[in-house]
């Protein structure tokens, strides 16, 4: 069975997907600091909707594309439930226990915490899985190097970006290969994590070596760093919707900073 990588640009036409990569990342790094500047639920929840809507834009469907939705799920709500029952500040909205003891008690500030910090946490997430989900990482590179990124820098970042799931298909396939050949990894005995760790990291590194091997062997060949500037097979240009959308980012970032000085 093929295994499908977590985090993968996923092509598309839609306004979110043409936006220009830097303005792109500026507006992931403006809602990242907005969340945590804004504590407030309200902000959070209007972010987390934010970027529903925006996956909507964008052809991004949670449920299909971005995996683990489960798992965040559930871990922002462990995040309300340990909120709710550890902050204590505030009035008394019930007990899980009826005239039980104190530390059972959920206060108003416990939930309103509670629901910020779960709320933040999701938006944060969804935010940068849009982002990977949309930005196609040669178009990324490229608009970097564009800004000034060197270029070798720029070709270390695209192929990072693009090793980095296929490092993730490779892992399974030699966790499925090892489990084929008998290797247990359910067993919980201190002494056979590091064997576990070697047996699954090992020949994950040797495939890794070989692949970075394969592509120095090519990078040469092709006289790559010999010249100070290069051309592009694809490159991205800065259109008029992107302008407007950087001074929007602007004045997003100058409402920011009065908030925080205020």
């Amino acid at each position: 069975m093929s295994h499908r990588p977590r985090i993968v640009y996923v092509p598309g036409d839609s306004r979110v997907h043409r936006l220009y990569p830097l303005v792109k990342l500026g507006w992931l790094l403006w809602g990242s600091l907005a969340v945590f500047v804004v504590r407030s639920p309200w902000w959070a929840l209007a972010m987390l909707a934010s970027a529903l809507w925006v996956a909507g834009l964008a052809g991004v469907n949670p449920r299909r594309d971005i995996r683990g939705l489960r798992w965040m799920l559930g871990m922002a709500g462990l995040l309300l439930v340990l909120q709710g029952l550890f902050v204590k500040q505030g009035t008394v909205l019930f007990r899980l226990v009826p005239f039980g003891p104190g530390y059972l008690a959920v206060t108003d500030t416990g939930l309103y915490t509670g629901l910020y910090v779960g709320a933040r946490f999701l938006a944060v997430i969804l935010l940068s899985y849009l982002f990977v989900l949309t930005t196609d990482p040669g178009l990324l590179a490229h608009a970097s190097m564009r800004a000034g990124l060197p270029y070798r820098y720029g070709f270390a970042l695209i192929t990072a970006l693009r090793l980095a799931p296929i490092f993730e298909v490779e892992g399974n396939t030699v966790y499925q290969a090892q489990l084929a050949r008998g290797v247990r990894y359910d067993v919980r005995h201190p002494a056979r994590i590091w064997t576990m760790v070697r047996q699954l990291l090992l020949p994950l590194l040797i495939s890794a070596l070989s692949k970075v091997d394969a592509l120095a062997v090519s990078m040469e060949g092709r006289c790559f760093g010999k010249y100070a500037t290069r051309t592009y097979r694809e490159e991205v240009d800065f259109t008029r919707s992107d302008a407007y959308a950087l001074v929007l980012l602007a004045l997003a970032f100058a409402g920011l900073l009065v908030y925080t000085i205020k």
